[in-house]
């Protein structure tokens, strides 16, 4: 007589343990989709997040959350980071880039700067993937895109459109940008110190007329300066502007090299592995008075803090090593 009633008993306590697992298997697969942030303290800082999925307003983001940790902070913008999951496959992801600071005060006198970069992407997401939002917000550029471990998958890239018709004019006989450029205010210099923002390969530019050690020039239809803080004994100001333009625009040739590859040079980075051309694209020509030739076993690049930066080659002629301290390698090199 019990054993029907064991049999039972052991068939619910099959399903017992059977359930959980059924369960688990019926969840709808998901993806990470991380923001990020950078800068922070008094100057405020950048941040790139998502917005919303499918329409649907995302509970929180890096920049929210960063602006609950400086409550009571005064001007000091502490950053905080933020991730989420999302649903995998394709899906529509409402991205923002946005310049923000600590204090209200500081955002009513930072005019345009703080005005959010937007934009819509469809991509398929593929479960149990992380995805970063990144981009760049500086003088020059904002950029905005979603990015997987090997480089962007969506972007969307924002230049000042030109409206000046003699700019327009000026500009109808341009060259392109080498490589990255970096600047600070409007002066290019022969450093290119590696830290700062930077001007992307590909821009396009023409000489205005030459001065003093410098030049006078327009990229993309802005007025910079390039010139000589370090070579002056070495080359002359037509000669470092004749090697930083080239008449074929380089992106062609950017988008045919490895997607690692790609991400590297757009995020202004060097990476084990690359050949010399796209060192010199990611990170420009280094000084000529301290790396007098591109045959060198090593290349040395500076920070605007005067740190350095050393490329070691191999003798396949790639990177196997880049010596800078933990703080640089973060900025500069990607692993």
């Amino acid at each position: 007589m019990r054993r029907p009633f064991l049999t039972l008993l052991i068939l619910s306590a099959a399903l017992v343990a059977t359930w959980p697992m059924t369960a688990r298997a019926e969840s709808p697969p998901t993806a990470v989709v991380a923001d990020s942030a950078y800068g922070g303290g008094r100057s405020g800082g950048s941040f790139f997040y998502l917005a919303a999925v499918n329409g649907q307003k995302s509970e929180g983001n890096a920049l929210l959350a960063s602006r609950g940790a400086s409550q009571g902070q005064g001007q000091n913008m502490r950053l905080k980071s933020f991730e989420r999951s999302v649903p995998a496959g394709r899906v529509k992801l409402k991205l923002v880039a946005q310049w923000a600071y600590a204090a209200p005060m500081q955002e009513m006198f930072a005019g345009d700067k703080t005005k959010p970069l937007e934009a819509e992407v469809d991509v398929e997401l593929q479960p149990g993937m992380r995805y970063v939002v990144n981009g760049v917000l500086d003088a020059f550029r904002r950029e905005l895109w979603l990015e997987d471990g090997n480089g962007p998958i969506a972007a969307t890239k924002t230049v000042d459109a030109i409206r000046d018709p003699a700019v327009l004019q000026q500009m109808a006989n341009a060259q392109y940008t080498c490589c990255n450029l970096h600047y600070e205010d409007d002066w290019i210099s022969d450093a290119n110190w590696a830290t700062l923002p930077f001007i992307p390969a590909g821009a396009r530019i023409v000489v205005k007329e030459y001065g003093r050690h410098k030049a006078e020039v327009l990229i993309e239809g802005k007025p910079m300066r390039i010139g000589l803080d370090y070579g002056r004994d070495r080359e002359t100001r037509e000669q470092l502007v004749a090697r930083l333009m080239v008449k074929e625009d380089p992106s062609a040739k950017l988008d045919a090299w490895p997607r690692p590859v790609q991400a590297a040079i757009r995020a202004g980075k060097v990476a084990v592995g690359m050949d010399r051309e796209q060192v010199v694209m990611a990170l420009g020509r280094p000084r000529i008075d301290t790396t007098p030739s591109l045959d060198a076993a090593q290349w040395t690049y500076y920070t605007f803090q005067e740190e350095t930066v050393v490329v070691v080659w191999g003798a396949d002629q790639r990177v196997v090593r880049v010596d800078a301290t933990p703080a640089v390698r973060k900025q500069l090199v990607a692993e």
